[in-house]
């Protein structure tokens, strides 16, 4: 369970790199706006300090609410950003869907491994 953490926080330190110096691959538009740009390495910077954050937690992992909570949270939010690239793709705003592939395919892959691993949790208090 806890590789969900380090393959999130991977990925996010991976991408938040690659777009705080490489700004115009976040859409792939041949030639972005300042303002695009401006954005891209803003996002960058967001997703490279959650990508560290998650390697943190990842580092002192167990099996309580909390952790169950924030594993959740990273599998929505990557289900959530692959909605959400599909439909900058069906808008034609990116000329391929490889964003929202790889965010629909994490949010599965992480869920499965998720519903594996459930029973790992401890369970005695419901979730508020």
């Amino acid at each position: 369970m806890k590789y969900i953490l380090l393959v999130n926080a991977l990925i996010e330190i991976l991408g938040g790199f690659v777009l705080i110096f490489n700004p115009q691959l976040l859409l792939s538009h041949a030639n972005p706006e300042l303002q695009g740009i401006v954005i891209s390495k803003l996002y960058g910077i967001m997703i490279f300090g959650f990508g560290i954050l998650t390697y943190l937690l990842y580092k002192s992992f167990s099996y309580n609410k909390m952790y169950k909570q924030i594993i959740l949270l990273i599998i929505c939010m990557h289900f959530a950003i692959g909605l959400y690239m599909y439909g900058i793709y069906q808008q034609v705003l990116t000329p391929h869907p490889g964003a929202a592939v790889t965010h629909i395919v994490l949010a599965v892959a992480m869920m499965l491994l998720y519903l594996k691993n459930n029973h790992n949790f401890d369970h005695g208090e419901p979730i508020a």
